[in-house]
């Protein structure tokens, strides 16, 4: 009877492990991508306590999601922008949404009230979902710093999205 028992333990799970879906699939492919949306500029400069919302400036280029272990759903995310910044990441993919894993920006240029541009460096969290299996919409999240001469401010926006459309 254990012997049994066992045997028809494993053929439960090797029949559960054989049903699981996929989700990476969908995702795959090539895209040409738009990211706009706003960032909070704060000072950090003790006696001036100056917040600006500031429009990112659009952005443009091109995603490509490619498998990396089909057996998890992970894959790999490659963001080529128009302005020569390439960012490698990794991704997870699960029935509702893909998830992405922290990445940074370096080369991201805000313009700052007065119409000079400041380079700044973020950290970006992001996930979306598909739809009509075309289009991907991430949400994302910038969170880093800017200097403008002696002001060091703090940028941060969680109404940044990118809409990418397959290619």
């Amino acid at each position: 009877m254990k012997k049994t028992s066992i045997l028809l333990a494993i053929c439960c799970l090797v029949a559960l492990a054989s049903c699981q879906k996929k989700y990476a699939p969908q995702y795959l492919g090539d895209y040409s991508f738009k990211t706009s949306g706003y960032v909070k500029a704060s000072s950090t400069y003790t006696t001036s306590h100056n917040d600006f919302i500031i429009s990112l400036k659009n952005e443009i280029g091109q995603l490509q999601i490619s498998s990396l272990d089909k057996e998890n759903d992970s894959v790999v995310v490659v963001m080529n922008y128009t302005n020569g910044e390439v960012i490698v990441t990794h991704a997870y993919c699960n029935e509702k949404e893909i998830i992405l894993k922290k990445f940074q920006r370096s080369a991201l240029n805000i313009a700052f009230e007065g119409g000079f541009d400041v380079g700044c460096g973020v950290d970006v969290y992001a996930w979306g979902s598909i739809y009509d299996n075309n289009m991907i919409v991430l949400n994302m999240v910038y969170d880093g710093e800017a200097v403008v001469g002696p002001i060091t401010y703090d940028i941060y926006g969680n109404d940044i999205h990118m809409v990418a459309t397959r290619n």
